[in-house]
């Protein structure tokens, strides 16, 4: 009868780990990075941004890694990035070259590019274009890269 007791506690414990681990599991798949790809334009010239959503690890609004080209050149300038609620956003250029203040939606992203000194505002549309498993790859190796660029030591 003891015996059976301990053996009932014993596979009690195991289902409930069990399924602590499965709903961590679910959690874990639920926290997902999310990429984004836009082209559009900043005044009269093409860009294209590249934006990555990671989940907050510490709880909260989810943070964001982007970096943007204009034309189709190799050089990416990367982003450091404020953002609201709201889908409002604030990116600085590496080296403060200038300052993008968007508005995401559905579609893509509106807003304005700002000089550092003010004197040049610029009008911002882009449009969120599809893309594929290949081209994300592609984006992460050249955000590595960027990033590496602008924090080696």
């Amino acid at each position: 009868m003891m015996l059976a007791t301990r053996n009932n506690r014993i596979l009690y414990r195991c289902i409930c780990s069990l399924i602590l681990l499965l709903a961590n599991i679910g959690f874990l798949s639920a926290q997902e990075v999310k990429q984004y790809y836009y082209q559009g334009t900043v005044a009269d010239r093409a860009v294209r941004l590249y934006l990555k959503q990671l989940p907050n690890d510490c709880g909260g609004s989810d943070t964001y890694v982007a970096m943007y080209q204009y034309g189709k050149g190799k050089n990416w300038i990367e982003l450091l990035n404020q953002n609201d609620e709201k889908g409002n956003f604030c990116f600085t250029e590496i080296r403060f070259t200038g300052v993008l203040i968007l508005k995401k939606n559905t579609k893509g992203m509106q807003g304005i590019w700002i000089s550092p000194d003010t004197k040049r505002q610029l009008k911002v549309t882009l449009s969120l274009q599809k893309i594929s498993p290949k081209e994300i790859e592609e984006l992460e190796k050249r955000l590595e890269v960027t990033h590496y660029e602008n924090f080696d030591c």
